[in-house]
């Protein structure tokens, strides 16, 4: 299959100027970028009037919580998540995980997200999904061992299998470990997911310093095999100078949630001391529980702005892109946040013909100041539009919106 995109300026990375080229697509890759002769092709798109830029990457997410979208408002995490979510949680079945992270990625397809990071469980559900979606995801099973040792050693194992089932799959799926947080999993524990991670070579992804009440050690939890591990932390709203030097590793992580941590009153992460300590920081929603919507364009002009409010200099453009894209796509393992010749096709194409896109000699500046999410005018994963004007053509739109409601309907009727 050969897809030819023309007559669109392209943006080719972060640190790149957009510019007017031609991009060919061979089975699911880009092979031909920039001007060439126009060869016999079996689909052409004339998007005269459109940017192409690299997809965007949800760092940090628990997709089926779009299921508690607005159930749990004005709340502390604490609070939050025991008294409101977890009695909800319990009463998941898969088929519920499945077409809550269906309308997931309906809505994050929709905004220009090409992959995402979850952690959450039933995660055959959850790779089944974005399987029959064709999105990308780095699946993740929430673990932990607040009810015993056994019971943790069960949810690992759950993990295993999932690894074994899905990893790598149609090049689509990938699979990792989620410890849940250090005040949740014993330091035993995680040393112990670490080591059956660092084995199969799986990435890690765990939250850390979210609230101001975590009084956990990082240098003891580093102590674990957690430390050879390549690892995603989520949060760390409440991260000390020391510690951040703990997180110049190579093989680690920052996703920065901005809307979450504001929306749960924990705080402003410090991202610009991340960024000096040369931490790699990419950008997460969360879940729609705690955020309500799953855009990466708001998070990333909502980061950069948090960070500004001391020094203008703060955040530059290129960062705040360079977080959408390439960082998550390193985190993550899913795509390259490019657009290069070998890559996969994960692109992202917007309607620049709007008046808040002039001049256009500033574009980057106005992907991350003025765009809208909803100025996506398609999105592309492995050469294959899961959103292409208005429509999602991997799925029946109606079918998935019923079978949502449906599963609101015995969430709401039953009772905590």
């Amino acid at each position: 299959m050969k897809i030819l995109l023309e007559n669109a300026l392209v943006l080719k990375d972060a640190f790149s100027q957009p510019k007017r080229a031609k991009v060919l697509i061979e089975n699911g890759k880009i092979s031909k970028l920039d001007d060439f002769v126009e060869e016999v092709v079996d689909e052409r798109y004339d998007l005269s009037g459109k940017l192409i830029i690299p997809g965007l990457i949800n760092a940090h997410t628990h997709a089926a919580m779009t299921l508690m979208r607005g159930i749990a408002e004005d709340m502390y995490l604490h609070d939050w998540l025991f008294k409101r979510i977890f009695p909800i949680e319990d009463r998941l079945n898969p088929e519920d995980v499945y077409y809550g992270t269906m309308l997931s990625q309906m809505e994050m397809a929709r905004k220009g997200i090409v992959g995402y990071v979850d952690m959450y469980f039933h995660c055959d559900a959850v790779a089944r999904a974005a399987l029959d979606f064709g999105m990308k995801a780095l699946v993740t099973r929430g673990l932990t061992d607040v009810n015993g040792l056994e019971a943790g050693k069960l949810k690992l194992q759950q993990n295993i299998d999932y690894f074994q089932r899905w990893h790598g799959k149609e090049g689509l799926i990938l699979v990792g470990f989620g410890p849940h947080a250090p005040y949740s999993c014993s330091t035993a524990y995680i040393d112990h997911i670490a080591k059956t991670a660092y084995e199969l070579g799986a990435t890690v992804t765990i939250h850390l310093y979210e609230s101001k009440q975590e009084n956990y050690s990082l240098k003891e939890l580093l102590k674990t095999k957690l430390s050879e591990c390549k690892v995603i932390f989520a949060h760390c709203v409440h991260i000390n100078k020391q510690d951040m030097k703990l997180l110049s590793s190579e093989n680690f992580f920052v996703a920065h949630n901005p809307t979450s941590n504001l929306k749960l009153a924990n705080g402003i992460a410090p991202i610009q001391r991340m960024l000096k300590e040369n931490i790699r920081v990419c950008l997460g929603t969360d879940g729609a529980a705690s955020n309500n919507t799953l855009d990466i364009w708001h998070e990333m002009r909502l980061a950069t702005l948090l960070q500004k409010k001391d020094n203008p200099i703060n955040m530059k453009v290129e960062e705040a892109l360079a977080m959408a894209t390439i960082n998550g796509a390193k985190a993550s393992g899913l795509t390259t946040g490019t657009i290069e010749i070998g890559g996969d096709a994960d692109l992202v194409v917007l309607d620049i013909e709007k008046p808040w896109y002039l001049p256009q000699q500033y574009l980057k500046s106005h992907l991350v100041h003025s765009v809208n999410s909803l100025d996506v005018f398609a999105t592309m994963v492995k050469g294959r539009w899961v959103y292409f004007d208005n429509n999602f053509p991997t799925i029946k739109e109606s079918q998935i919106r019923s079978k949502f409601e449906g599963v609101i309907k015995k969430l709401i009727d039953t009772k905590n």
